[in-house]
């Protein structure tokens, strides 16, 4: 019974250092976490010219374009946007395999659970980045954040699924002497 407690405990611990990893980014300015000059060192600008579109959109409150925010603001924009997604996916799964530790809860409720910790932290984290120089705090990025925990989500039970099926398929083998 102490090892399910210690456990539950490790696989707590893990989603709270993941939010704190989270947090500790949230909590830099962008110069600090600016990609541009790795972008710049790595690839040319007329490499990136030719995968860029020409195109512009709306993000929020502003226009997302090349012509605005150059080659590589643009490019870093699209990575920046992406990490949004990967960091609360990652969340999900850590959450999911959190709350897998408790026999009593069924999957929907587990489901539910998972997303509610990865929306509540997606909103703080938005509310704390108002707090933090040269930082936004966006709604959009909370929708984001809901998709890429959805996401996570959504692997987790895929995950889940392939592993009941080799579980099920490993006692069903014939075993041979």
């Amino acid at each position: 019974m102490k090892a399910l407690g210690r456990n539950k405990m490790f696989r707590f611990l893990l989603v709270l250092a993941w939010m704190s990893f989270m947090f500790y980014l949230s909590s830099q300015p962008y110069q600090k976490q600016s990609l541009k000059p790795l972008l710049r060192e790595y690839i040319s600008e007329p490499q990136f010219k030719k995968a860029a579109p020409a195109g512009s959109f709306q993000y929020g409150r502003s226009v997302v374009s090349v012509k605005r925010l150059g080659t590589y603001g643009y490019v870093e924009f699209f990575i920046r946007k992406t990490a949004h997604v990967v960091e609360y996916a990652i969340l999900a799964l850590l959450a999911g395999y959190w709350l897998g530790s408790f026999r009593s809860l069924n999957s929907r409720k587990r489901a539910g659970i998972m997303l509610a910790i990865c929306v509540v932290f997606a909103v703080t984290d938005e509310w704390h980045q108002k707090f933090t120089s040269q930082r936004t705090s966006m709604p959009e990025d909370v929708i984001l954040d809901t998709c890429g925990a959805l996401l996570g989500t959504a692997m987790y039970y895929f995950f889940l699924k392939i592993l009941q099926k080799s579980r099920k398929n490993a006692l069903n083998y014939p075993k041979t002497s």
